[in-house]
């Protein structure tokens, strides 16, 4: 019965890591997080200045990088006391293409 439950366990673990379009959707259909998408195509940036293209506050820019983190669109590397956020070249979700698609910035 244990080697079943731990069969069960590792199901589980590959069905959250496994990304569905709804859910890439969901993120980017939020203008400031396309937006933040667009800026990173063409390059990596540090938080600092991805904060200075938009009127919000830093724990808004910081919600919107968390949640682009999380999906795995964006990852972050830390350079001294500065984040530098970098594009997912190798994005998960292959199948809608997200960042194929055109952003305006």
């Amino acid at each position: 019965m244990k080697a079943n439950s731990e069969g069960g366990k590792l199901h589980r673990q590959k069905m959250l890591k496994k990304k569905t379009c709804p859910d890439c959707l969901k993120v980017i259909s939020d203008n400031t997080r396309s937006k933040i998408i667009g800026q990173l195509k063409r390059g990596p940036n540090k938080a600092g200045k991805i904060e200075e293209r938009f009127s919000l506050t830093q724990p808004t820019i910081s919600y919107h990088l968390k949640s682009l983190a999380k999906l795995g669109i964006i990852f972050g590397k830390k350079k001294g006391r500065e984040i530098y956020y970098f594009l997912n070249k190798k994005y998960p979700c292959k199948k809608c293409l997200i960042l194929k698609m055109p952003f305006k910035i």
